[in-house]
């Protein structure tokens, strides 16, 4: 059985978030199923756009205070940090849409506030949620594809167009 294109973009989002927030030095694991986490503790987000000829939607990270502070070693706001994060790991994702011919065009990030901050949960858009030994990081993307799209599971090429961290100018 194939996986939904849903699926693979799921897929794809949550293993960079884990490889994101690994090369900040802050391990982050899937949540359990009995592990309980108050939503409400979510301090910000970071709210992503993007659009390709065949999808678009949008790309949310959420995080309670410490994960910001932990991975933060600039002296950014935890407004600019949420942004920059959300930034960073849909320009992961980006490259391995790209390995599948796919090019993503992403948006400028914003970041929301909120005292009880939580993603939706309906049908067909699911949030994977990470606990660190301090604190909760949430990613989850709300996409919508065009009927006759298909996403290939695998990538044509074993090396991204960018490796992550590379600087490029124009």
């Amino acid at each position: 059985m194939t996986a939904t294109n849903k699926q693979i973009l799921d897929r794809a989002v949550a293993e960079n978030c884990l490889k994101l927030f690994a090369d900040y030095e802050l391990n982050i694991r899937a949540r359990e199923p009995n592990d309980e986490v108050e939503a409400e503790r979510f301090l910000i987000c970071g709210i992503i756009g993007f659009t390709s000829k065949k999808m678009r939607g949008v790309l949310a990270l959420a995080t309670t205070k410490e994960p910001l502070e932990l991975t933060n070693h600039t002296t950014t706001t935890h407004r600019d940090w949420i942004c920059e994060l959300a930034n960073q790991l849909l320009g992961r994702v980006k490259n391995q849409m790209l390995m599948r011919g796919v090019e993503v065009l992403p948006s400028i990030p914003i970041a929301l506030r909120g005292d009880r901050l939580s993603p939706v949960v309906q049908q067909g858009l699911v949030s994977e949620l990470f606990t660190a030994e301090q604190g909760v990081v949430c990613v989850w993307v709300d996409c919508e594809f065009d009927d006759d799209f298909i996403l290939p599971e695998d990538g044509e090429s074993e090396t991204p167009p960018v490796s992550e961290g590379d600087l490029l100018l124009f």
